[in-house]
């Protein structure tokens, strides 16, 4: 009877036992439960986490606000009118006159990889240094860069002109690296014919072109480039007798836009369209856009930025004596180019997505 009831009571004592070790475990259990509804939802915190911010990347908008001055990181203001943009990789480049010395423009370079932080590159074309004619017998105007994929060479192509603007001719400087030095190649009248205001047009093929205002303002002539970029090959009037300047071309789908102004010196006057199946003739005549001052600018160029999700085209304009040559604004805002019409709509303020390619109005914002 003793041996038993010790028995009994070392049972009732391991029960016991067992009993709180089930007691225990289950608290364990409980305390794991919550640490893994804690646990899921850090892990869904996580996720929404990530989810706003690889929305808020994939969706970075710059802001562009238009008649100001530009600053550079160094808080100087961007000198780079009359130019175009270049792109390599993911960095813009700039490329335009330096005003500074309004009468003696050194050509300058920037760089951008979100159209808001400027860095100054440097002079790339400078008064004396490049050249010296090029300060004395010679001024730069409206620099225009290009990347030739044959060589892999930067050329830059400009009006190379005197200060009474009796030369009427163009220059082309080459560089193997974008940031220079850049050595002229050739300077003069491109086949012999009077060049004065101008610009560049690189096809989607690759092949080049520099058009500019010709037989003293009367015409535009359109150039094809050699495959290095550096020599005219051909001639082709275009707009005869028309007396417009400032060209600037796009090609979009199967059509070719020309934007240009008219030929009244610094005061703005409206801007026209005219438009082609082909880049060497049958353009329409030419058809007035925007307001009758073109919002106080004239065509730099058309920049074309191509994202993944759409294709932008930005109109590039200066707004020249804005009070005066050094003080002159780089002017953008979208448009749009189709089935041979453009909608051209200036913009206060406006943002664009450089990596999707679109681009929303915030002017009320």
């Amino acid at each position: 009877m003793n041996l038993i009831n010790f028995f009994c009571i070392k049972n009732l004592k391991n029960l016991k036992n067992l009993k709180n070790l089930i007691n225990l475990i289950n608290l364990i259990n409980l305390k794991n439960l919550i640490n893994l509804i804690n646990l899921k939802n850090l892990i869904n915190s996580l996720v929404l986490f990530l989810a706003f911010s690889t929305a808020a990347q994939a969706q970075q908008w710059t802001r562009i606000e238009n008649g100001r001055l530009w600053t550079d990181t160094n808080g100087n203001s961007v000198q780079a009118h009359g130019g175009n943009f270049l792109q390599v990789g993911d960095v813009w480049y700039l490329v335009g006159e330096d005003r500074t010395d309004s009468w003696n423009p050194d050509v300058n370079l920037y760089s951008t990889r979100d159209f808001r932080q400027w860095k100054f590159e440097g002079k790339i074309i400078g008064n004396g240094v490049t050249t010296p004619l090029l300060g004395r017998t010679r001024m730069i105007e409206r620099p225009k860069l290009m990347r030739c994929p044959k060589t892999g060479k930067f050329v830059v192509w400009c009006h190379w002109e005197a200060k009474d603007y009796g030369a009427s001719e163009a220059a082309v400087f080459q560089s193997d690296s974008v940031g220079g030095p850049y050595q002229l190649v050739w300077a003069g009248r491109p086949m012999g014919v009077k060049s004065r205001d101008c610009n560049v047009f690189v096809d989607t093929d690759g092949a080049a072109y520099f058009i500019s205002t010709t037989n003293e303002n009367q015409d535009l002539g359109l150039f094809a480039l050699s495959d290095d970029y550096t020599r005219a090959i051909s001639h082709t009037p275009l707009l005869i007798g028309q007396r417009r300047e400032a060209p600037a071309l796009a090609h979009v789908d199967s059509l070719y836009y020309m934007i240009s102004s008219a030929c009244t010196g610094w005061v703005p006057n409206q801007a026209q369209l005219t438009v082609s199946a082909t880049v060497g003739d049958g353009w329409q005549v030419p058809q007035p856009i925007g307001d009758n001052v073109a919002y106080r600018t004239q065509a730099s160029s058309i920049l074309r930025i191509e994202g993944t999700e759409a294709t932008a085209y930005i109109y590039v304009g200066d707004r020249w004596m804005d009070p005066d040559l050094p003080s002159s604004k780089i002017i953008m805002f979208p448009i749009e180019l189709r089935d041979g019409q453009v909608t051209f709509e200036y913009r206060d303020k406006w943002e664009i997505d450089l990596k999707r390619g679109v681009w929303r109005d915030c002017s009320d914002h």
